[in-house]
């Protein structure tokens, strides 16, 4: 093969392993009083469900769903017991940590736009995100905004 060859397809690997390492892999399941549940994704915002966020704060909202990845749903998700969970601070509190030093608890949590939230209220400052949930290993949470 020529050398102009040889590169290009070089070239063309490279760029396609970039791409693939690029994917991130599904997030674990999170072992939880009310079975297993994983992160789908996380956003920022000044208010949900009513709840306002305070001056210098965002809400981050981080979505749950089930490892598969299937949303949960009203009918079938045992919110109660969710809260009930959360307020079992026996082993510890489920908690935000970011880089702006704060490490709030799950103030709130439930249905936001047809999806399961929990949230938090983090500092506005804050760029870095870091799920500890007792039981589970830190979990880097990325918000889509």
């Amino acid at each position: 093969m020529k050398p102009g060859v040889i590169t290009f397809w070089l070239g063309m690997l490279l760029g396609m392993s970039a791409c693939v390492s690029s994917v991130s892999p599904a997030n674990p399941a999170l072992k939880t009083a009310v079975g297993d549940l994983a992160v789908a994704s996380a956003r920022r915002v000044d208010e949900a469900n009513g709840a306002q966020a305070g001056a210098g704060e965002k809400i981050l909202l981080v979505i749950l769903t089930q490892p598969g990845g299937a949303k949960l749903a009203p009918d079938s998700f045992p919110l109660e017991a969710f809260q009930k969970a959360m307020q079992d601070v026996s082993n510890g509190q489920v908690h935000i940590s970011t880089d702006a030093g704060a490490e709030p608890i799950c103030s709130m949590a439930g249905w936001v736009e047809g999806e399961f939230a929990m949230g938090f209220r983090v500092p506005v400052t804050a760029k870095t995100y870091t799920l500890f949930w007792p039981g589970n290993e830190p979990l880097a949470i990325v918000p889509v905004n």
